[in-house]
């Protein structure tokens, strides 16, 4: 599994860093947060620097729908040619939606990206709704579509919903069998999972939700698609085990959780995060200072790669998510290895245990703050566990 840069507001030299380093392979920029003259610009300079990278462009259509209330934040979408506030009702017809997709697409067209994203509207409650009908049908019209402008790079087709829709196994199954029967299929998709927030953390780290999105990236895969999931963070190796193939996070946690809530009105006066770096042995996050104090007990708690040596102290801002990157592309690298999905959940499992082993050895001699602590990993062993049982591996 590849890692890309989930773009967003403050990108200053973060990607073109992360890119030079080689501890990311591409990245999906947002339609909200740069303009369509930027965006082109960035997007020739990436392509002239670093000509292997991926390029991609994320349109957020899914905020088509939401985005009549007034309070709601569009940024520079407003800007870009083919977005509209849609309303549901007129979504249910089929020339619309054929005329939407035309409009995100023709608009890439001309843009320096490695491949296509065609648009979609966020399944928000169940695969069983009039919204899991309209996204089939962008779904199914998507390639026939793409296939009037010629163009030979891939097309990927968002495919979002939400932590809701996605806990029923059921209706998942359903919903999977008409999308992997397509009679013209794209080359993959685009795939979000939605938390209600973008601090509800355990909406994600749900076993459910980690057992589904994981057969998600399985079926997908077996029935031939790519697959980039979208702001998949520390759940990327789980994903990549089982055929995802490309992981993406970035540097504020609404790049890190996929929410509308990154679209809600902006809460003012608040303090910028306490820097924290990813640890691959605990596989999760820990302050500057938890990790400067555990230096000095359990040494083993850092990672061992060249970002290391930036966390003698508060590492300058800039710096933690360049080690974020760095250290997940390090755990994609183990898990993500073998080809055979079997023995990639096998280095998961163990990947598990190794950081259960280690919390026990830190919760014996030092008190950690509550996001750095390990009630993600339950969460993970048990969803991989329903996961093989859904799967039959």
């Amino acid at each position: 599994m590849k890692l890309y840069a989930q773009h967003g507001y403050g990108e200053a030299e973060k990607i073109n860093q992360g890119l030079q380093k080689g501890i990311i392979s591409g990245a999906v920029y947002s339609a909200k947060d740069i303009t369509p003259d930027r965006l082109n610009n960035r997007l020739s300079e990436i392509a002239a620097s670093s000509p292997s990278a991926a390029r991609i462009f994320d349109p957020q259509y899914y905020v088509s729908l939401i985005g009549s209330d007034p309070n709601i934040r569009l940024g520079k979408l407003e800007e870009y040619p083919y977005f509209r506030i849609r309303r549901r009702s007129q979504l249910e017809s089929n020339q619309l939606i054929t005329d939407e997709i035309r409009k995100v697409i023709k608009f890439q067209i001309s843009l320096p990206v490695t491949a296509i994203i065609s648009p979609n509207i966020l399944i928000s409650r169940s695969f069983d709704s009039v919204e899991a009908v309209i996204a089939k049908n962008f779904i199914r019209q998507a390639k026939g579509i793409y296939e009037e402008f010629s163009d030979n790079r891939p097309l990927y087709v968002t495919l979002a919903v939400s932590r809701e829709a996605l806990i029923d196994f059921t209706e998942l199954e359903a919903f999977l069998n008409d999308v992997t029967i397509l009679n013209s299929p794209p080359d993959g998709f685009y795939l979000l999972v939605g938390a209600r927030s973008i601090e509800a953390r355990t909406d994600l780290y749900h076993t459910d939700v980690i057992a589904n999105w994981m057969l998600l990236n399985y079926s997908l895969k077996i029935n031939g698609y790519q697959i980039i999931n979208g702001y998949s963070d520390l759940i990327s190796p789980f994903l990549g085990a089982v055929g995802g193939d490309i992981g993406c996070t970035g540097w504020w946690s609404n790049l890190r959780i996929f929410s509308m809530d990154r679209f809600a009105p902006e809460v003012t006066g608040g303090r910028l995060p306490v820097q924290r770096y990813l640890s691959t042995k605990l596989l999760n996050r820990i302050t500057f200072y938890e990790l400067g104090a555990l230096r000095r007990i359990i040494p083993n708690v850092a990672n061992e790669l060249p970002m290391d040596e930036k966390y003698e102290g508060e590492p300058e801002r800039s710096i933690e998510v360049l080690q974020s990157w760095e250290a997940l592309s390090s755990l994609l690298a183990i898990i993500t290895a073998s080809g055979d999905s079997y023995k990639n959940l096998e280095k998961c499992a163990e990947a598990i245990k190794s950081a259960e082993d280690l919390y026990t050895s830190i919760k014996a001699r030092y008190r950690l703050d509550a996001k750095s602590d390990d009630t993600h990993l339950e969460p993970l062993q048990e969803g991989m566990n329903l996961f093989k049982k859904r799967a039959e591996i």
